[in-house]
């Protein structure tokens, strides 16, 4: 038993619920689509919240990276000042004459009975002149010998104005300083 269903509508009655049930389909699919859209379009604008949220952070992060570099280059010129010129303070003093050794030196070649009356030194030379006394002439000869027997110094001139005066004698001392 199969059983037949008849439909007993009047075929306008049948072209409308036709046309309804398309309707609905319609609206059903309309309302699909556009919250579709209205969902995709929802995501897209909070991921553009959040990248221009990020490209904000990076901004910061960037200016303050920046700031912090600005600082470091400051203080790298203020090093290199202080280097220059610490480098200019190192080279003037190793270029200096060490005057209180070289007194010193002068002094320890002495001998007992004998000092200097005149001291002159020329810096751009680096010529010294000595006069002094003596108390006899073996000293000042003795003196002489020792004076050119120092390494540090060259070109010894040395001379008495009288070689036959023995005792209470004067003398005279040139020489150029080595560095």
């Amino acid at each position: 038993m199969t059983k037949i269903m008849i439909n007993l509508l009047p075929p306008i009655e049948k072209i409308r619920r036709k046309h309804s049930k398309d309707l609905k389909l319609i609206w059903i699919l309309g309302i699909l689509v556009v919250s579709s859209i209205l969902c995709f379009s929802l995501i897209l604008l909070s991921i553009k919240f959040y990248i221009s949220n990020q490209i904000e952070a990076k901004k910061d992060l960037i200016s303050m990276e920046k700031e912090r570099n600005s600082q470091v280059q400051i203080l790298q010129e203020k090093i290199k000042s202080v280097n220059g010129t610490l480098l200019g303070l190192n080279n003037f003093y190793r270029n200096q004459f060490n005057f209180s050794t070289f007194l010193e030196q002068v002094f320890n070649l002495l001998l007992p009975g004998m000092h200097i009356e005149i001291f002159s030194y020329q810096s751009e030379s680096l010529k010294v002149t000595i006069s002094g006394y003596a108390a006899n002439i073996d000293d000042a000869y003795e003196f002489r010998e020792k004076i050119k027997g120092q390494k540090n110094f060259k070109e010894v001139n040395f001379s008495i104005p009288d070689w036959l005066q023995e005792k209470g004698t004067n003398f005279r001392i040139s020489f150029v300083l080595e560095k």
